[in-house]
């Protein structure tokens, strides 16, 4: 385990080298052994640390053609990350910590390291993602806040994206349970920073009730289309399962069934009455049985079995 300083010092070389043109996760987890032994006191450093890697065959000798100038670019923008996390009261985890979720490495794109606020330790327990539409039908809000207050009493972590509708819902359930701090919300947008601002109040509730927020941005990113399938893919990564309140047949929820179909999660979708069979937030969920056979239940007691009880 690192200490709070060799974490800081890691997390800024990552940082750092990312910032170079054409170094992505996948370079860096090829180095993880490395990392452990290189310590970036001055730009000059990244030029050594590339010859390396290059030396070592994990780069291509294009690497370089790298400059002095770009190495200093790097660093001052790993440096002004820093400064602003900082500032913001942000933290930052990488993949060769412990706090690290795992789960996140297979993705096919996973994130070499994520800014968080709050508990990091909710990562180590067991998670469900509640995800649906931000126009959900009064039925599917209500079970949405439900589904999620039971499954924190359960001691099961409760995993959204802070959007507006079944998302709020949920996040609003834990807070309303036994154990308000269970619930961890993954933001499109950067660290520190909340979207939609309307969900600041419940961001800092989340917060308050020692709730986690995270994010692959950092403080100050600007918001782009991207980045919500960017987040959807992490929810879908760290939970155990994932339940579809309420989705349209093309939306981002059916995207973060797709990413838990890929990475073998289990996928549940809500039961709805026949009074709902002309909602299109309907659609999405018949869409997800059929295609990633997500399970059909109507409460938490019909998929409680999927995780069985809860880790403290």
């Amino acid at each position: 385990m690192l200490n709070l300083k060799e974490e800081m010092n890691v997390g800024f070389t990552i940082l750092a080298l990312t910032n170079i043109k054409g170094i992505g996760s996948k370079t860096l987890f090829k180095a993880r052994e490395e990392l452990l032994s290189w310590n970036l006191l001055e730009p000059r450093d990244i030029l050594e640390i590339l010859e390396q890697l290059i030396v070592s065959k994990k780069l291509p000798e294009k690497f370089y053609q790298i400059t002095i100038k770009d190495a200093e670019m790097a660093f001052t923008e790993a440096a002004k990350i820093f400064s602003d996390i900082d500032s913001k009261n942000v933290r930052i985890s990488t993949f060769l910590e412990d706090s690290f979720p795992l789960e996140a490495v297979n993705l096919e794109n996973p994130p070499a390291f994520l800014y968080y606020q709050g508990d990091i330790r909710l990562l180590k327990r067991q998670k469900l993602a509640i995800v649906g539409t931000r126009k959900p039908t009064a039925f599917g809000f209500k079970k949405a806040q439900e589904i999620a207050k039971e499954a924190a009493d359960y001691k099961v972590v409760v995993v959204s994206g802070l959007a507006l509708g079944v998302d709020s819902a949920a996040h609003k359930g834990v807070l309303l349970s036994t154990r308000p701090e269970s619930t961890i919300a993954v933001l499109p947008s950067g660290a520190g920073d909340v979207y939609p601002a309307s969900n600041k109040k419940l961001a800092f509730e989340i917060l308050k009730n020692g709730g986690l927020l995270i994010s692959e941005r950092p403080p100050g990113a600007e918001i782009q289309k991207h980045n919500f399938v960017k987040r959807d893919r992490i929810i879908a990564a760290i939970a155990d399962g994932v339940l579809a309140i309420e989705a349209a047949c093309t939306s981002g929820t059916l995207i973060t069934m797709n990413y838990g179909f890929e990475l073998g999660r289990k996928l549940f979708v809500l039961n709805h009455s026949v009074d709902y069979e002309s909602e299109d937030t309907i659609g999405g969920l018949k869409k997800a049985a059929a295609q990633y056979g997500a399970l059909w239940i109507n409460e938490f007691g019909d998929l409680m079995g999927s995780f069985g009880q809860g880790k403290s």
